[in-house]
């Protein structure tokens, strides 16, 4: 855009479908600044809507001007709406985007994460002539991924990728494509990554769905000799209706400088979620799976939230990477000034309070979740992963995390098993096991 807009309505549709006019978005600060602020206010119509909620907790509905401030470079539901670190370089290299205004609304609109919309008075923000790469367009979008990382992408090359490539979060190259009608974000390794990242995703995926918590649909493919490329549905819609989304990030209006950390999380939960109890055994589920499964990317972006009528919804499980080395990365620590490498999953059942679970409730869910992940290797193995490679990752799942796991939860008081009473489900006969859909495209 030559003009470079300041000012732009948000819409949002509502759970039941609808879509209402929430308020206006404004950049403002100095002339020239690189970083004005991000300013929000409400419509007066979305303030008297009976359906309407608060769009993220920074942003209270209200009648005043909401901003950012130190360490909240952008506010919550909008900062969700907007690219991370890969979006961000597609379209800083295919457009004149200096402040955070201008990576909102360069975000393709067909494709922009949540149920927020951007309009200005030519019409919606973002809007592309071919809004949504088909699932089979994957070997193009990859070739012009691979050019960009590269500095050689073609104009063609890098109008590709702003159509396909700016509305997913995280530092690695990803797409989303239209598969059978439906979005889908296709996640592919940097051209320099040797160890098969999306497999050992995907084999991460198959043990969160063994260990009983909520995955979206996935799989894993290959283009001719390309590396592996996991496909998942997009969560945040249903069909073509748009679901609101916020991460945990913008849950706990978290400060850069703050590390937060799961305790905290939870508490905040149990005041925004439809179903508290639910949401919030959910997410120590999760939070024993990353410990067991040494998963290093493992912060508050990568948690998020669906909404309903009700509240918010803890969504499906994402972003989950295996690492030899889990002990030596920061990553979200279970309690308020807590450990943020080498975290010890005993912490996280002496936490079992902020998650409204009994201690033996806690040690039955922390001990489940070790039991059905055991077969790491076969899943990896499932996968397409060799038994070599698979042995050097084994410290990632083979360590005192699940040897503490293992010994938890094993008789209540008087000798009953803790998991009898816990409300902890044990795999039925019939349910589904490791693996999963594999696929090729030629």
């Amino acid at each position: 855009m030559n003009d470079r807009p300041t000012r732009a309505t948000v819409h949002v549709v509502l759970p039941d479908g609808v879509e209402v006019t929430a308020g206006t978005v404004t950049s403002e600060g100095a002339p020239g600044s690189a970083s004005p602020s991000l300013v929000f206010r409400y419509a007066d119509e979305y303030l008297a809507e009976r359906r309407g909620y608060d769009l993220s907790p920074d942003l209270p509905r209200s009648l005043g001007p909401l901003r950012t401030w130190a360490g909240r470079p952008a506010l919550g539901a909008l900062g969700d709406a907007m690219p991370d670190d890969w979006g961000r370089r597609i379209i800083r290299a295919g457009t004149k985007a200096v402040t955070s205004f201008d990576y909102l609304v360069h975000v393709n609109d067909a494709t922009r994460q949540g149920a927020l919309r951007l309009s200005d008075d030519r019409g919606y923000l973002g809007a592309h002539p071919h809004p949504v790469a088909k699932v089979h367009d994957l070997e193009r979008i990859i070739t012009a991924a691979r050019a960009f990382e590269h500095g050689v992408e073609s104009d063609d090359e890098l109008r590709i990728l702003l159509d396909a490539g700016t509305s997913a979060g995280g530092a690695r190259p990803k797409a989303i494509v239209s598969r059978e009608g439906t979005l889908w974000i296709a996640k592919f390794a940097r051209e320099t990554e040797f160890n098969n990242p999306m497999a050992w995703e995907a084999a991460a995926l198959d043990l969160a769905r063994a260990a009983g918590i909520d995955t979206p649909p996935f799989e894993l493919v290959r283009i001719r000799d390309s590396n592996s490329i996991l496909l998942t549905r997009r969560f945040d819609r249903d069909g073509v209706r748009r679901i609101g989304y916020i991460s945990a990030h913008s849950l706990v209006t978290k400060v850069d400088s703050d590390p937060s950390s799961y305790s905290h999380l939870s508490d905040t939960l149990a005041l925004s979620s439809s179903a508290p109890a639910r949401d919030q055994a959910a997410l120590f589920r999760r939070i024993a799976l990353n410990l067991l499964i040494g998963n290093v990317d493992d912060h508050l972006r990568n948690h998020g939230f669906l909404r309903v009528a009700e509240g918010w919804s803890i969504s499906p499980v994402f972003d989950l990477e295996p690492n030899r080395q889990p002990d030596r990365v920061e990553a979200t620590p279970i309690t308020d000034g807590g450990e943020r490498m080498g975290r010890d999953i005993r912490e996280l059942r002496d936490t079992h309070d902020a998650f409204r679970l009994s201690r033996h409730a806690a040690e039955s869910i922390i001990r489940d979740v070790a039991e059905r992940t055991t077969d790491w290797r076969g899943a990896a193995i499932a996968r397409g992963i060799s038994p070599e490679a698979a042995h050097a990752m084994r410290h990632a799942f083979e360590n005192r995390n699940r040897d503490h796991a293992l010994s938890m939860g094993e008789k209540e008081p008087g000798g009953s098993p803790a998991s009898e009473n816990s409300g902890t489900p044990r795999r039925r006969r019939g349910d589904a096991g490791l693996g999963g859909n594999r696929g090729r495209f030629a």
